[in-house]
């Protein structure tokens, strides 16, 4: 269960991670100013960044939640997850 916690929350990162890289893409054409990405990127370690780490990294114990949402948002597809995973987070549904 740890390791698709682990992989839903690395994908969720990456989702966050390429918005914040449009700001890099217009700094560097010109569009925006430095200032502009600096605060664009305070915004995102103090706002999802963190958001996403207590989630993830801080929620120990409730792993079948996070694989259960991760599924039902489509962070994971449900063919992913062997059968053992999807029988648990079906079983034991978040709260």
């Amino acid at each position: 269960m740890q390791e698709w916690t682990a992989i839903a929350y690395e994908r969720e990162l990456t989702i966050e991670l390429r918005k914040l890289s449009v700001y890099f893409e217009e700094f560097e054409n010109g569009k925006i100013s430095q200032f502009e990405v600096s605060e664009a990127i305070h915004k995102f370690h103090d706002g999802i960044a963190r958001e996403l780490h207590g989630t993830y990294a801080l929620s120990l114990g409730v792993n079948h939640i996070l694989v259960s949402n991760a599924v039902s948002n489509g962070i994971l597809s449900r063919e992913e997850p062997p059968a053992e995973i999807l029988e648990c987070i079906t079983t034991n549904p978040p709260e």
